[in-house]
């Protein structure tokens, strides 16, 4: 549970541009990681509401935008996984902070 939080809170402040501004990158890249973050938190989200609130029902188009979110966050996330500020997101996913 704890990696979770983690993630989710490096993935806000990735999405967040007065959080993490990126001076210098390319913009086009900024915006396809502040996008895979949005979806990562928003897919979590949707996640937890799936498997918790028992009085959600979801319909096949609703359903079907979360799956499309999730292809668009892949998509993006193969156009720019090489970049430096790419891989820096990857490696503060998968450690803890120290404190």
């Amino acid at each position: 549970m704890f990696e979770h939080r983690v993630m989710r809170a490096v993935s806000e402040r990735a999405a967040a541009p007065k959080a993490t501004p990126f001076p210098g990158e390319d913009p086009t890249v900024v915006a396809k990681l502040r996008a895979v973050a949005e979806e990562f938190v928003r897919l979590q989200d949707s996640r937890h509401i799936a498997d918790y609130d028992n009085g959600r029902v979801w319909d096949w188009s609703e359903a079907l935008l979360e799956v499309y979110g999730a292809e668009d966050a892949f998509k993006y996330w193969k156009e720019i996984r090489h970049t430096d500020i790419a891989q820096e997101y990857l490696v503060s996913l998968l450690i803890r902070p120290r404190g």
